[in-house]
């Protein structure tokens, strides 16, 4: 492909969905500006770190009014609607407001309990693959990992959430910067299926509240919270099933294949289980599995890397862009498991930074350190396996592994 096509390529779809290195594009596309207009999903988009970080934090953008784009051009009575209730597309004090609600609640999980419910969780289910020298990893692991963990968390019975995953990928699609007729609809038909499961839950658990994550989320006297059904069942549809089981399964898969084209990094940790942390950084910065932030829209003029966003104007940060700049990361596209510093953007700090990063961490180093528990060496079968195809997540579909066994 010359540059002319990868430059087209990337104007209809900045995330370049499916490819196996989309990392030297974004370095192409670096190199010639901070920022560009792609026309495909009709948005600006920031490739540098600078004017990433800068953009995050700007209080002259509104998620609100991207949500309005959104509206206006597919009609009313769309997901995007209630979206407008949901906590990644809040803005201002409403934003506040609810985000100190949510922090509070997930102050109260007991971090050590889960992170041992994890583990056994994960040796116990290596434990049962380990008789098996191939296994596909997303259907074998990761599809199940972040279900069971957040089951958990919320007090959900895990073996009625099966088809709720299916679910998961048309909801977040729906989140992404390219929409169509055909996103819009099966984003639709998401977030009705999540109402028919949860409200029932959710009605349940205000009549009996319990100790439980969704019982905590459902008001805040003290605070003066209370949240209504939707508000609810929109943080458990965004939250934890976008946030928390979507992009956990992506992370674990990226997690094994990164693992598996780098045996020296993975012989090092498993000899020393004190770069496990360090390493869950790295991988989340040299292939995170949100590429993309969610768009806002210019309040005001503001220039960006030397262009003019004009009033109305949608925005977006390619966040695997900016994690491999190389003015903040020598050799950026390489796999560096004690870099340090390593600042880098996939939780999105700022005005949005992911609640659950911590969750999101903890898992992923329980299931490293349960990999080096279980599989001297890695390695991946390419015919057997398929990256996601999914706007603006990068992972993987189908991972199939060859292992070793202890």
């Amino acid at each position: 492909m010359d540059i002319q096509d990868v430059i087209l390529s990337f104007q209809r779809d900045p995330c370049l969905p499916g490819w196996d290195d989309p990392y030297s594009v974004y370095a192409q596309m670096r190199a010639e500006a901070p920022i560009h207009w792609c026309e495909g999903p009709g948005l600006w988009v920031i490739v540098s770190y600078a004017e990433a970080v800068e953009h995050m934090r700007d209080h002259r953008f509104s998620r609100q009014q991207h949500l309005d784009k959104l509206i206006s051009r597919f009609g009313s009575g769309h997901i995007f609607e209630r979206q407008k209730n949901d906590l990644p597309y809040m803005d201002g004090s409403d934003h506040a407001k609810l985000r100190h609600h949510v922090t509070n609640a997930y102050r109260g999980i007991d971090f050590s309990a889960l992170k041992e419910f994890t583990v056994s969780f994960l040796d116990s289910r290596l434990q049962s693959l380990s008789g098996q020298h191939q296994f596909e990893i997303v259907h074998a692991l990761a599809d199940l990992l972040p279900v069971m963990v957040v089951s958990e968390l919320l007090g959900v019975p895990a073996d009625q959430q099966e088809l709720i995953g299916r679910k998961v990928g048309s909801f977040v699609r729906a989140r992404g910067l390219t929409q169509t007729d055909s996103t819009v609809a099966k984003g639709d038909d998401s977030i009705a299926f999540y109402a028919e499961y949860f409200l029932p839950l959710i009605h349940e658990k205000r009549k009996n509240p319990s100790a439980d994550l969704l019982s905590r989320l459902i008001a805040d006297p003290k605070e003066g919270v209370h949240l209504s059904d939707e508000q609810l069942l929109l943080i458990i549809s965004s939250n934890f099933y976008s946030a928390s089981i979507y992009t956990l399964r992506l992370l674990v898969g990226t997690l094994a294949w990164a693992m598996a084209s780098n045996p020296h990094a993975y012989a090092r940790i498993q000899d020393n289980r004190e770069l496990v942390a360090p390493a869950i950084e790295e991988i989340l910065r040299w292939d995170p599995p949100a590429q993309a932030t969610n768009a806002s829209v210019a309040l005001e003029d503001v220039e960006i890397g030397g262009k003019l966003v004009k009033a109305g104007d949608s925005v977006s940060v390619l966040v695997g862009a900016a994690n491999r700049d190389p003015k903040i990361f020598p050799d950026p596209d390489q796999l560096l498991i004690d870099r340090h510093p390593n600042a880098h953007l996939s939780f999105a700090p700022g005005l949005h930074q992911c609640l659950g990063l911590y969750l999101a961490k903890m898992e992923g180093e329980a299931a490293l350190n349960a990999f080096c528990d279980h599989f001297p060496s890695l390695s991946v079968i390419h015919s057997e396996s398929q990256r996601l195809v999914g706007d603006r997540f990068r992972g993987f579909d189908r991972l199939t592994l060859e292992v070793s066994s202890r």
